[in-house]
């Protein structure tokens, strides 16, 4: 029986994709993208008088117009009717209108798996000054987490709505979606009300909490990459109530790009987003916001996704962007079923049990009763047989419904029965507040045959608390089956690995609201609270990304570019089937990162360079970034373009077993003081997907700081199936490593030559 898992409660993942607002509304929210220079309407003014133009009789600007954008994207955001849209949509000055989308959201022991331990050398002085923008759910400010020894820079003072600001938390605004019809939960505030804005916050900048865990489970000191670091909270998702009682969030693009418009003005050091849907470059806002505040300085991490082991689902793959995957530690949770009499207990990995053992006696008839029972009807449990002395249930997962009275009435536990195996995973937890345990039809079928063994004879089955397994030594990291995988699904940017980066995702724990409950919707009466708690995503990788960033920055004052080529370049080799479309570089690694050796820096303009090759619309490509000076026309179209990106990847056509031929070009500079000579070679672990690589030239001298050297790696082969899972061809585990003649320096770039039949299309 398949399992409806996709109704349960327990969201350990909360990485959000595309939907849109009810379709009876009468108003809806968009997005109106005008052109760049030719007219008078480009302040906010301008943008209301425009709105002011084409409104219906019985409408005002008061009600239709929401944010006027200034850093973050050429136009503004309204509330409008059909009509309204049609007449600005014919509007010479307008270039689009577009609705706002629905993006949904996407340690004790991660960062010392990163080797960025607490002993590890800091900056404190330039760590206190740093500010990192945290675009999410909001924040919980009461948390002792969120607390600081040392004043908040200059330039952050009374930036905070509704909370007071401190030491810690320097900024604080909300962008309430006001214009559409939902139910709200919540009152506009920065207050987290669903714990995920809470979590993601910590991970990158809580400070130091001796004795955290999630009850006994991964007992240390909890802490942020950067403890000292600043926080801007800018809360853009807010919890509501759909047709027919449905829960969910409402993260609106409209409000998001206010917040980057915000975050620009502000001058934060780092924006982390762990929000994003699968989406081409000429439908996502957000992306071109990120760009514009690339150049400004700011570099961006973003989640990857949690769309699974699913290739081109990758989102937020803009190359100016860093993408980041969601990978495993190097410990997991272990949950046991003991029966009596059996040597080996039933193990899962898709449990999080923590309450103390649990005694269960039980028999085959009671057993099957229940089972039966809990089956036939959504609304009681029956099993309190005059000689049923077990407090035991049984229930498929489809009954999901019937744990609510279960934990009523019950005090032993509860053992659930699933379906197919990957209905849960290490990725996907099951967790009740009480003792419990997912037994999936594989597992399961080892209860039947243990109780079919002497169904007269009453056993007892032990219910184990979950407990935390170190991994084996030299257990190489490997990416959680939720993150999404690349290529881009987008052909402008088919020629760039993503994800960028993993980043440990899985199995999280780090700071929680002490008003929301551990599970936030079934089942109800779930009343336990904590200030920490366990979650899984993409949106736990990215903000490990986002504290490592900012930890190089109190060291080097690099460009984004820069920042972003030193994590790729220094990350630690992984292993997965997706290969580097699940991974890009590899796995975050502090060790080596404040002294990469060389570093492929891409600037602004590169990126206008890059997309007018690529043969992108010089109308949009001005209204995207805000420029009337952009002119792609004199620009010959190239469709092998190249990027000065850290990874070198290319698409080549099908049909497969054709001949290819690719040259990147390529250029590195030497952020080091003195004489360095490095020596290329190419690397490939398996077997070798190529005829050849050739790099040249194969040897590079720097004499002095911040020189620049430029070679080229040439690929050759043939496009053969080597991938039986896509019936693809891909070179995997293959890279070019630049290596300081001393071997104290590597410099490591993957080289992804692919051939895949592409995605029907992107959102």
């Amino acid at each position: 029986m398949a399992i409806a898992f996709h109704t349960f409660l327990l969201q350990l993942l909360l990485f959000f994709f595309a939907s849109f607002a009810e379709a009876n509304d009468t108003r809806k929210t968009y997005l109106v993208q005008m052109k760049v220079g030719g007219h008078l309407y480009g302040s906010s003014s301008g943008h209301q008088e425009l709105l002011r133009e084409v409104l219906d009789d019985d409408s005002t600007v008061a009600d239709a117009f929401i944010y006027s954008y200034k850093e973050s994207f050429t136009g503004f955001s309204a509330s409008l009717t059909q009509s309204e849209r049609q007449k600005l949509m014919k509007r010479r000055e307008v270039l689009e209108v577009s609705r706002s989308r629905n993006l949904k959201l996407q340690t004790t022991r991660s960062w010392d798996f990163m080797n960025l331990t607490l002993k590890a050398e800091r900056n404190l002085e330039n760590e206190s000054d740093l500010v990192v923008a945290v675009i999410d759910s909001g924040i919980w400010p009461y948390s002792e987490l969120f607390g600081s020894d040392s004043p908040p820079p200059l330039a952050w003072e009374n930036k905070c709505e509704n909370i007071t600001c401190n030491n810690k938390i320097v900024g604080a605004r909300s962008y309430y979606p006001k214009k559409e019809k939902y139910k709200w939960v919540e009152e506009k505030s920065v207050i987290d009300v669903t714990g995920h804005g809470t979590h993601v916050a910590s991970i990158v900048a809580g400070r130091k909490v001796e004795k955290a865990g999630y009850f006994g489970l991964a007992e240390g000191t909890m802490r942020g990459g950067v403890p000292n670091a600043k926080i801007a909270v800018y809360k853009t998702c807010w919890r509501v109530i759909r047709k027919y009682g449905r829960a969910d969030s409402v993260c609106r693009e409209d409000n998001i790009l206010k917040a980057i418009d915000d975050a620009i003005e502000d001058k934060v050091d780092i924006i982390s987003y762990s929000q994003g849907f699968i989406s081409t470059l000429q439908k996502d806002k957000v992306s071109w916001a990120f760009l514009r505040a690339l150049k400004n300085g700011i570099l961006t991490s973003a989640a990857a996704g949690n769309y699974g082991n699913y290739y081109y689902t990758v989102a937020n793959g803009a190359p100016w962007v860093m993408t980041v995957a969601a990978s495993l530690k190097d410990r997991y949770l272990e949950t046991k079923l003991e029966l009596e009499g059996e040597d080996k207990p039933i193990i899962v990995y898709d449990t999080i049990n923590t309450f103390e053992t649990r005694d269960v006696k039980t028999s085959a008839e009671s057993t099957r009763k229940r089972e039966l029972i809990a089956q036939s009807n959504g609304y009681s449990i029956l099993s309190n047989y005059e000689k049923d002395e077990g407090k035991d249930v049984f229930f498929e997962f489809a009954q999901i419904n019937l744990l609510d009275k279960a934990i009523k009435e019950r005090e032993k536990g509860a053992i659930v029965l699933g379906g197919r195996s990957y209905d849960f995973n290490e990725s996907k937890k099951l967790q009740f507040p009480i003792a419990s345990i997912f037994l999936d039809k594989q597992k399961q079928g080892k209860l039947w045959e243990y109780y079919n063994k002497d169904q007269s004879k009453e056993r007892l089955a032990k219910i184990h608390k979950t407990e935390e397994i170190p991994r084996e030594e030299g257990w190489v990291p490997t990416v959680a089956d939720l993150s999404s995988r690349g290529p881009n699904c987008d052909s402008f940017l088919a020629n760039i690995l993503k994800p960028d980066i993993a980043a440990p995702g899985l199995d999280i724990i780090a700071g929680w609201p002490e008003n929301v409950k551990l599970s936030s919707d079934r089942p109800s009466n779930d009343y336990r609270h904590l200030r920490f708690n366990i979650m899984s995503g993409t949106s736990m990788a990215c903000p490990h990304a986002t504290g490592l960033a900012l930890y190089l920055k109190s060291f080097k004052r690099w460009s984004p570019s820069a920042i972003k080529s030193a994590l790729m370049t220094t990350s630690t080799e992984m292993t997965d089937e997706g290969y580097e479309f699940a991974y890009g570089s590899g796995h975050l690694n502090a060790t080596k990162v404040r002294d990469p050796g060389l570093v492929y820096e891409t600037h602004y303009q590169d990126y206008i360079d890059y997309m007018c090759k690529l043969g992108y619309n010089t109308e949009k490509l001005r209204s995207h970034v805000g420029s009337d000076k952009i002119d792609c026309s004199k620009t010959e179209i190239d469709h092998d373009a190249d990027l000065n990106y850290p990874t070198m990847t290319a698409r080549v056509p099908l049909p497969l077993d054709t001949p290819f031929k690719k040259v990147f070009h390529r250029t590195v500079t030497n952020v080091n003081d003195g004489d360095f000579t490095y020596l290329g070679e190419i690397n490939y672990r398996g077997e070798k997907d190529f005829d050849e690589i050739i790099v040249d030239p194969p040897q590079l001298k720097f004499s002095e700081l911040g020189e620049t050297k430029t070679f080229t790696v040439t690929v050759t082969g043939i496009s053969k199936r080597n991938w039986k899972k896509n019936k693809a061809f891909m070179t995997r585990n293959t890279w070019l490593t630049w290596t300081e003649k001393d071997g104290s320096r590597q410099v490591r770039s993957p080289i992804v030559i692919y051939s895949i039949n592409g995605p029907k299309a992107c959102m």
